[in-house]
């Protein structure tokens, strides 16, 4: 059976990074008690589903190899088990152990993601907030692609206006989620979301190595990603992103292990 056009064969607009964050930030900072991480990760991963496309092979076991990531059934099917598997890598393993070697950035006070892992959330506040970060995700898609959801069926809202929605949204929606991220920063909320004393940035050991490392590992993901590029500049950028977590994982893991046997090395005999 053919398969339905993909959002994404327009362009991943508004885009996935800063864009589709401005309106699952301001549910953070006005209910604390969702998972912010899991908002942001659920409201990435319907357009992570793009690298699933033109795949060999389709099929796997009579199981589909590819996802929309922007229908309702894929709310379920992808979303939330990538988003849930996005956040878990987030808070438990990249963000603890690589915030700190982030630049503070002064008043957005990066390195304060180092606590995120300290939080703990019931089950269901984490799976509903990744599908909170999804369907705000989906709802934007369909004012702003010209073959989204709502085009045609709301007066007035037709392909060009889509289109101009696009550009407009893009700059707009990132503009307001880095408002968003100074606030949080200037408030220290991460702190305070993690019950921790808000700390002067720290100069971890091996800044310098880990950092140069990080920014090989980045470079060879985006040289990996650009192999793909017959398969369209989209699943070009959300490839490198795909790698880059996966790297990022990985950095976490060995940074953790010389930490340890470090440890080993410098402690006490007897």
């Amino acid at each position: 059976m053919p398969r339905r056009a993909s959002l994404w064969h327009h362009g991943p607009v508004p885009v996935t990074f800063l864009a589709h964050q401005a309106p699952v930030l301001p549910l953070k900072r006005r209910w604390p008690g969702l998972d912010g991480v899991a908002l942001v990760a659920g409201s990435m991963v319907p357009d992570l589903a793009v690298t699933t496309l033109r795949t060999t092979p389709r099929y796997l076991f009579g199981w589909p190899m590819w996802w929309e990531g922007h229908t309702v059934g894929d709310l379920l099917r992808w979303c939330l088990p990538v988003g849930l598997l996005l956040t878990v890598l987030l808070r438990r393993l990249v963000l603890p152990t690589l915030a700190p070697y982030l630049p503070d950035c002064g008043t957005f006070h990066l390195q304060d993601l180092r606590h995120v892992g300290r939080a703990r959330y019931r089950w269901w506040v984490i799976a509903g907030s990744v599908l909170i970060g999804s369907i705000s995700h989906i709802v934007i898609d369909g004012f702003t692609h010209p073959n989204g959801w709502a085009v045609g069926v709301i007066p007035g809202l037709g392909r060009g206006v889509a289109s101009v929605l696009q550009v407009v949204a893009s700059v707009a929606l990132s503009a307001f989620a880095v408002w968003q991220l100074w606030l949080i920063g200037r408030d220290r909320s991460i702190c305070v979301w993690n019950d921790v004393e808000p700390t002067p940035s720290v100069r971890p050991a091996g800044e310098l190595s880990v950092r140069v490392v990080a920014v090989l590992l980045t470079l060879a993901a985006a040289a990996w990603a650009a192999t793909q590029t017959e398969r369209g500049r989209t699943i070009v950028v959300m490839t490198w992103f795909v790698l880059s977590v996966a790297a990022a994982a990985v950095l976490a893991l060995a940074v953790r292990l010389v930490a340890r046997s470090q440890r080993r090395v410098v402690a006490p005999v007897g």
